[in-house]
Parts: structure tokens; sequence; C-alpha cells
């Protein structure tokens, strides 16, 4: 790797000389305050006469004279773009040149275009896709002098300030163009032994905000020679974009955690795929995620098709548990490599959803859910190796789990249901009532829709503020009864006339226009059918809600059982009781260990730490804080040696 300070126009200079954006770049985003804080340098240069202004750096790759721009983009593309209106400005008559002769022609032939090209490759700069399209229009208008600009694009919007403070400057070009011969720049060449990514990562350590699937796009490309460059991201990385409506980092992580049974924390994607990544070549690789990333469109309903399975998705959506994505992925590889029908595809999403749902309702902690799902698909998969039915085998998997990973039951649920306030539940609520309105009904409300259009809402059939008529129709207990059923299942519904019903009584929201009398939603019939609106009724309904929810969620069972049952794994963060428990073995940075006591994981476990950072260990060992009172610097009759000068007594 070289670098020397050069004149930015210096690098532009050339009749072959060509910029090339690579594909796995991000597209040009440089916005007003860059552009502003430019020209305002710029004039400050001109003014003050300055010799040069420093103006960051460039790195490059060569390519024979094409300049494959590593890092340094923004800057390269701004200046361009400011040259190109100064062109304009001055074909236009719009400022003077200040007596430079053919200050236009040499603008156009030194910097911007290569006059004996072709015209396809004429411009110097050549910027990714969308933003090279845009600058051909700029080009084309300062040539032509039409305009048709694609005003969405950053290389426009960014001309068209440059056109407006060149004309509002007070300067003239002459001067423009002397002080944009100031702009000095680290021109940073890269040479054949040197890694692109590698540099590229420690350039952008700080203050870029790359996402981790940019990250990843510029270390699957980078390395390539520029023609595959192109190949691969036409045809695998500008599609997985697409099919992931362009989060590719959260498309990643699932894929990762489908791969490796283990969740990356989400700002370490980017080295969890680099450290994956080392086992496949590339191209398979990138074959291999443009299938899934087609299963995670399906998923996040970015690609849809009519079927039954795109229903089930679609449920599977309303409860907002993207945790079961990895878990998902692989089942519709699973169903694709034609392994489950569709019908069976159906009672797993079924048992998913009961699973989730019942846990929500139950306000069972979620923090077990990443570990559940990332590694369930071949969990299951053991059982189906001994005979098992896929189903079988999955409700087995989760009927086995306890704590924060259990899957509640009947009697759990239900305590649940008559606790719970059920109107105060935020996004749930879509699926909630979704399920209740239309199950598997061929002729569906779009409740979902409604909701979030605000064409339905749920009513309070009891209102949250009681009137005079509405405490006489209560009765004496009034204020218990509706302090203890106002947000129960029984009193809630859907109607797209909330605002009309208000606090009135329950005979004119019954029989007005729109009334639940002439209400076509299935959960008001009942509520049509009342001669009057109190605990009576609100405890029936509750009760009929209460059947409809053990038709939609039920408790599963099955009689399947391993030939060797899997013992428990437990996170020690996990929400789970280890009283009582035995050990088996513990894995600690990834190696798996079998003891026998506890005692011995706990040794094992502050040994290895011991050998990780002993400076941090005797930090805790000796503070004034929790856990130090289980240290020692001298022998303990009962504990046992972490280290030098370092004993634990467990205190059993």
């Amino acid at each position: 790797m070289r670098g020397e300070a050069v004149k930015l126009t210096k690098m532009l200079q050339g009749t072959r000389t060509r910029f090339v954006i690579p594909v796995y770049q991000r597209n040009y985003d440089w916005k007003r305050e860059q552009c502003k804080r430019l020209f305002d340098d710029l004039t400050d240069v001109a003014r003050e006469e300055r010799e040069s202004h420093f103006f960051g750096s460039i790195v490059s790759q060569a390519d024979g004279d094409t300049k494959i721009i590593i890092d340094g983009q923004q800057r390269i593309t701004t200046v361009y773009l400011l040259l190109t209106a100064l062109l304009e400005q001055i074909r236009s008559g719009n400022v003077p040149t200040g007596g430079k002769e053919r200050l236009a022609e040499f603008i156009q032939d030194e910097y911007l275009v290569d006059r004996y090209a072709k015209d396809d490759s004429k411009l110097k700069l050549k910027l990714v896709k969308g933003d090279q399209a845009a600058l051909a229009k700029v080009m084309n208008a300062v040539d032509s002098g039409n305009d048709g600009l694609d005003e969405d694009s950053n290389v426009t919007v960014n001309y068209r300030y440059f056109l407006d403070r060149i004309a509002q400057s007070g300067l003239d070009a002459g001067k423009i163009e002397d002080a944009v011969e100031k702009l000095e720049v680290i021109d940073i060449k890269l040479e054949s032994g040197d890694d692109a990514q590698l540099i590229f990562e420690s350039l952008n350590s700080t203050g870029l905000g790359l996402s981790e699937g940019d990250k990843i796009r510029n270390f699957m490309l980078m390395n390539l020679p520029l023609d595959q460059q192109e190949m691969c991201y036409e045809r695998y990385w500008n599609v997985m974009e697409r099919n992931t409506s362009y989060d590719v980092s959260a498309f990643i992580r699932d894929y990762l955690t489908m791969k490796t049974r283990r969740t990356p924390v989400i700002s370490q994607v980017y080295s969890s795929f680099r450290q994956y990544a080392k086992d496949f070549e590339p191209l398979n690789l990138m074959n291999d995620m443009l299938r899934f990333s087609r299963y995670f469109g399906r998923i996040t309903g970015t690609i849809t098709q009519s079927s039954s399975v795109d229903d089930g998705l679609r449920r599977l959506r309303l409860l907002e548990m993207s945790v079961i994505n990895p878990f998902l992925l692989s089942l519709l590889e699973y169903v694709d490599d034609g392994e489950m029908t569709s019908t069976e595809l159906q009672e797993v999403f079924h048992i998913v959803e009961d699973y989730l749902f019942r846990r929500w309702m139950c306000n069972v902690a979620t923090n077990a859910l990443n570990k559940v799902f990332a590694g369930l698909h071949h969990e299951v998969l053991r059982g189906v190796t001994e005979g098992s039915t896929y189903c079988e085998s999955l409700k087995y998997a989760l009927l086995r789990r306890e704590g924060s990973g259990r899957f509640p039951d009947d009697e759990e649920f239900h305590h649940a249901y008559n606790q719970r306030n059920l109107y105060e539940i935020r996004h749930m609520r879509f699926y909630l009532y979704d399920c209740l309105e239309n199950d598997d009904n061929v002729e569906r409300v779009n409740v979902v829709d409604m909701l979030e259009r605000g064409k339905l809402s749920v009513e309070h059939i009891m209102p949250q503020t009681l009137s005079r008529q509405w405490r006489q129709c209560l009765g004496a207990d009034a204020d218990d009864i509706h302090n203890l059923w106002l947000n129960r299942m029984g009193n809630l519904t859907l109607t797209g006339y909330n605002s009309r019903y208000s606090n009135s009584e329950f005979s004119f929201k019954r029989d007005c226009e729109h009334g639940f009398k002439d209400s076509g939603l299935k959960l008001n019939r009942f509520i049509a059918d009342c001669d009057s609106w109190g605990e009576e009724q609100i405890v029936e309904r509750n009760e009929l809600l209460w059947k409809r929810f053990l038709e939609l969620w039920p408790a599963i069972e099955t009689s399947y059982r391993p030939v060797v049952e899997e013992r428990e794994t437990h996170a020690l963060d996990e929400d789970f009781v280890f009283t009582n428990r035995k050990i088996a073995a513990y894995t600690f940075q990834g190696a798996r260990h079998v003891v026998k006591t506890w005692v011995d994981m706990m040794q094992g476990v502050l040994v290895g730490l011991y050998g990780i950072d002993p400076v941090a260990l005797r930090a805790v060992a000796f503070s004034d804080k929790f856990p130090s009172r289980y240290f020692s610097d001298s022998p303990l009759e009962y504990g046992f040696e972490v280290g030098t000068g370092i004993w634990f007594d467990p205190g059993w």
C-alpha cells in the first residue's frame, strides 16, 4: 500500500483515466449538509487565496487505467457533480469565466469525459447502477439542454444544489475551478499483496455507519475480479436485497442462526458470517443464501403467492415474533425438498402459533425463545429419523421444555384468560381478533387491514365510564362488576362505530342504525341476541369465548418419546430454576465439559475465566461487591484454588 498527497484534479486528469465505484459499495448518499460544507470551504479557499485545502483520502485499486474506488466515492462523486454544474453554468452564460478561455471545454475534457471513448463509457466516473443512470441523465442534460432528470436521486439533488450555489456565490467560474484545483487528498494505492477488505474495515471502523449487511456484501464481492463483481451483484446480491426488502442484515442473522444453531449478537453478524464463510466456496455460498432469501421473503411477506402456506405465514407474522424465522427458514426448505406436505406444514404452523400465543397470554418471559427456535428443526428431525412424524416430534420437543421455555397447560392458560387485561394489548390485537373472527373461514373479514386503517376498533360493550343509566342497569355492585369485567374478553368486541356508541346504554348500541343487531361480525352475534348487558351476560359470553380459545389454541399431547431422551440444556441467564437439578455437562467457550457436580462446573468456569483474564477476575474477587465474599487470598478448607493467590468457597 502506497500513499501520497496529490491534488484531486490531477487524479481526474488523463485521457484514459476512469474511476469505478464497485457494485458492493453503497449508493451515493451525501446530502446538502456535506455539499454546503464543501462549497463553503471552496469559497474560503478562493477569497483567502489559499494554496491548498485537505479533502480526506481516496483508496483505490488499479485495474489498468481504471481506478476501483475502495474508499472515497462520496468525495469524488461530489466534486464530479460540482464540476458538472460549473460546466452547465458556463455554457448557459450564468457565470463569467473570469478571463479563462475555453474553460468549459477544459473542464469537460480534462475532468468529466473521455471524448475518445464509446458513448457507454465516456464518463470518467462510473457509479453503482441506480446512481449511474441518474448521472448519465445529468450529463445528457448538460450536453443537450434537455431536462428529464431523476429527481429522486441524491445525484440530481446535489447537482441542482451546486447549480444554485454557483449562481449565487458571486465568484466567477475561473475562481471556482481554481479553488477545486486546490483540493488535496491522500491518494492511497493498494498493491497486489494488500487485503482490500481488511483495509476497508480499518478505514471505516468509525463514523461511516455501515450496516452488517453492507460489510458482508463488501466481504463477498470486494476481492473478486471486476467483471465477476458485476455478475455476482446482479445475479445474487441485488436479488437477495429485493427478496429481503433490503434488510439483508436481519436475513443473514436468521440465516446464520439456522445454519449454526446459535444466534449472533446483532452488532456481530458480520464477524460471525466471516467465520462461517471460511468453509465455503463464495459462489456456492451466495447461491445458498439466494435460495434462503426467497424463503425469508415469504416469511416476511415481501414475496407472496396464493397458497395456504402464505396464509399460515401471514398469521405467524401477526404475532410479531421474528425469533421463529430461523426455524421457518429450515421448514420451508424441508417442504421444498419434498419432505413434508402442505397439509402437514399447516399443522406445524398451528402448533407453533399455539405455543407462542399461549406463552404470550400467560406472560411467559421470551428470553428462552432464541435458543428454542435456533435448533428446533434439527431437534425435531432426530425424532423423524426414529420413525416419528414431524408434528409429533415437534410436540414432544416443545412439551419437554420447562421454565421460560415451557408450553403453558390449560390450567395456566385459563388462569391468564381470567386475569389478563385484553384491551391494552397493542399489536397482538390484530392477531387475536383476526383469529376470533375468521379462523380458517374462506369468507374472511379483513380485520387486520380495517384495524390498521381505523375502520374497526375494539369496543367495550359495558363502557369505560359508567353513566347513570349503566349504573342502574348493573345494580348495587356496579363498581365491582365494572372493575372486574371491563377489560376481560367477555366485555370486548369489534365495531366500526365506536365513537357513535360512546357511553350509550346497551339498548341503543344494540338497536341503533349499524348497531350490534346490524353487525355482520360473528363476534357480535351473541351480543345482538341479548335483552340487557350485565354481569350475567358478560360471564356467559366470557365462557363461550374461552371455549373458542381452546378450539383455536388447544392443549397438545403426544405419545412419542425418543429412544434415548435428550438431556435438557439451559443457559445460565435463562429464566430457569436449577434447584434440585443434577448437572451432566456444561459448555464454556464453545467446548463441552462432562462433570459430576455443580462444584466441578464452577471450578472449571472460574479457572477458565482466570486463564482468559486474571487481572479482571482478581478485580472482581477482591472488590467490596458481590460475589467477592466467596473469594479469599488464602487456602480454604472446603474451597478450591482458582489461580495464583485466589481461592473460591462455594458456600455449600
